[in-house]
Formats: structure tokens, sequence, C-alpha cells
């Protein structure tokens, strides 16, 4: 696979870049954030990711996407990171999208996806629970008939980021099975402002917003199902992947910003009349830094390689990504505070934030821990 980006995809890295330094820096955060409201995105900005079509990056274009690949998503999601970019786009454009489109349910995508990708409908997958600590399959969250095509909901959903912010909500509920099993799954289409939904705004360490979301009796009709009945992992599975992908390539961008700040701050910085950047040992860690760095965007291109191949390749590959981009983020924004000093832990300063980003990074969509077992297992597979 070349990883040479091309004309097109240089365009894309570059408007991105300009863009989102321009509207999405942190002094922008910061201000936005200023007056404590709980808004996951601001309209303005929404509209703009809308008109350049990012919202559709990786959706086809019979729906009104520019049908680009994992490549290209990739790409956005870096420059993303490199900012630290709060608002939920890998919510609504990767997760929730990517799992409209695995649903199948050719009417529901008629009239979902081309609303999302103009900007005037914001889905939000409400998956995550407490105890589920990664694993897609465990949903307590149950659905209940009550009549013909009801069913109604009872359930939490926690830290969905977006979640405040949506205008419908794609949930995930057990109609089947044990709370581990696969089959069972079925995902609902859910007004935020039915009866029954208690949404709790969350501010997130590293300034997103999210929600935590209780389900009390919700009803919902048979209209308001999003593809088969019982048939939902798969569905998730898909959306899932392409969120973590993209959350790994967001990660690069993190990583390496926080990398060249602290690279500028060591030229200015001076002790003993000389600039830290001429210590041979601050030098070492900048190396080790940058190594990890790289390390990291080695992974991510081969997971981006294997989104072509077999469901076990895909599984192994980004499960390895998460891995190496959990424990090199920790390292390498960690590193970044050290090399600053007190500096580096306040909040007016932007290095702080990279770290906070990196945290809730590793522990989203599954923690190093757990994708280590994930990978673990897939061996124990393979050599059976």
């Amino acid at each position: 696979m070349d990883f040479q980006l091309n004309e097109e995809q240089q365009m894309l890295k570059d408007s991105a870049r300009r863009y989102l330094e321009d509207h999405c820096g942190f002094q922008q955060r910061q201000s936005g954030h200023a007056g404590g409201a709980p808004r996951a995105a601001r309209s303005a900005h929404w509209q703009a990711f809308a008109d350049m079509g990012w919202l559709g990056m990786s959706l086809p274009e019979q729906y009104g996407g520019l049908g680009a690949g994992p490549v290209e998503s990739a790409i956005l999601m870096e420059e993303i990171g490199r900012v630290l970019c709060v608002e939920p786009y890998s919510a609504v454009a990767l997760l929730a999208a990517r799992t409209i489109l695995a649903s199948g349910d050719t009417d529901k995508m008629e009239k979902l996806l081309p609303a999302l990708i103009d900007g005037s409908a914001r889905l939000v997958l409400a998956h995550s629970e407490a105890p589920a600590r990664g694993a897609i399959e465990h949903v307590e969250t149950g659905a209940t008939q009550v009549g013909a095509g009801r069913w109604r909901l009872r359930g939490n959903k926690t830290a969905v980021v977006g979640g405040n912010f949506a205008d419908r909500l794609i949930v995930s509920a057990r109609t089947g099975g044990a709370p581990a099993d696969r089959d069972g799954i079925t995902l609902f289409l859910v007004d935020p402002a039915a009866a029954g939904v208690f949404l709790t705004p969350v501010r997130l360490i590293d300034n997103r917003w999210a929600a935590d979301i209780e389900l009390d009796g919700v009803e919902v009709g048979e209209g308001d199902v999003l593809g088969e009945v019982g048939a939902a992992y798969s569905v998730l599975l898909e959306g899932h992947e392409h969120a973590l992908l993209g959350m790994c390539a967001e990660a690069l961008g993190v990583m390496e910003q926080a990398l060249w700040i602290t690279r500028d701050y060591l030229k200015v910085r001076q002790q003993f009349g000389v600039a830290l950047s001429t210590f041979q040992s601050l030098q070492h860690r900048m190396s080790e830094m940058l190594i990890e760095l790289e390390l990291s965007r080695g992974m991510v291109h081969r997971a981006l390689a294997a989104m072509g191949g077999t469901p076990q390749q895909r599984a192994q590959a980004l499960s390895a990504a998460k891995v190496h981009v959990g424990r090199s983020g920790k390292f390498v924004c960690g590193q970044a505070i050290q090399l600053h000093g007190g500096i580096g832990v306040t909040e007016e300063y932007v290095i702080g934030h990279h770290f906070k980003r990196m945290t809730c990074i590793e522990y989203a969509l599954g923690n190093s821990h757990f994708h280590l077992e994930r990978l673990a297992g897939l061996e124990r597979r393979r050599a059976a």
C-alpha cells in the first residue's frame, strides 16, 4: 500500500490544516468553553464541516458523500488531533455514519445519511455502558415488546460523546440473549426529547462534551428499528472499526504537535545561560519521543492496509495499533509535560491538554489492556 499522498490527499491535508488552525485552535477552544455551556459543537463550525464535505468523507456518493476511503478519513483525523479540535466529528461522521451504512437498512440510509452529510441532522451512537469496558457485544440495556411493532427501552448509556448535541440517538438494546452475547442486539432510533429519556451533559477532561443517558420506559415503534432485529453486532463492529482507526490517526496528530511544541520550547528556554535544546540528555529524550511517534505511525499505516483484508486481519491490526498508540501517546505527551516543567500542567498552557486528550483516547473504545487480551484471543484461535 502506497502511503505517499496523492495530489487530492495533499490538498485535503493542507485545507484541513488551514481551517482547523484558524477556527478550531487552542485559543478558540478556550474561549468557546469559557462560559461553561454544555455544547459539544459550535453551529458555525459544524456547518463548515458539512460545506467542506467532511461529514460525508467516507460515505458513498449516492447519498451525497465524497466516497473517499479510510486513508482520507485518517488524514483529516490527524489534522483534527493536531489542534485538539473538540467538535464530535468522529462520533458523528465515523461511528454513527458507518454504523448506519453497515446496517444495510436502505430506507433508513436514504433518509438519514443525506441529512447527516449536509449537517441538518446530528446522529450519535449511544452504545457504551460502564460494565462493557470496550466489549462491543456487552449490552445490558433491554428492549421489551409491548405490542405489535412496539418496543420499550430501559437501561443506561455512559459517556456518549456528542450525546448532548444529537437530535437523534442510535441506541443499542438487547432484544434477546445474555448481556455478553453477540446475538440479540438491536439498534433503535430514539428522539432525545422523547418521554423517558433523561440526559445529563458531562464535560470530559479533554474539554469534549458527552452525556450520560438514562432510558426509563422509552417507547419506540417498528419504524424506529435500524437494520435487522437481533443482528446488530456486526453492524456495531464495522462502525467501531472505522472510529477506532480514526481515533488512532487522531492520536498521531496529538503526539506530533506535542513533540514540536516541546522542541520549540526547549529552543527558547534557557538554563545556565544556554538553551535547553543544547543539553544532550534532553536531545536523547526528544529522540525517544520521535521514535515512539513514528512507531505509532507505522502501526496506523498497517491498520489502514488491513482494512481491505479479512475480519481477523482487521481486528488484529486495529487492536495492535490501539495498544501501541495508547502506550506511545502516554510516553510522548507525558515527556512533553516533564520537559516543560511546571508550566506543562497549567490549564492555560496547551501541552497539558495534549496529555488529557491522549488519556481519553487510551480509554475510548477499549483500553490497551482490553486490546492486548483481544490480540491474545485472536492468536489462540489462529493457533487452534
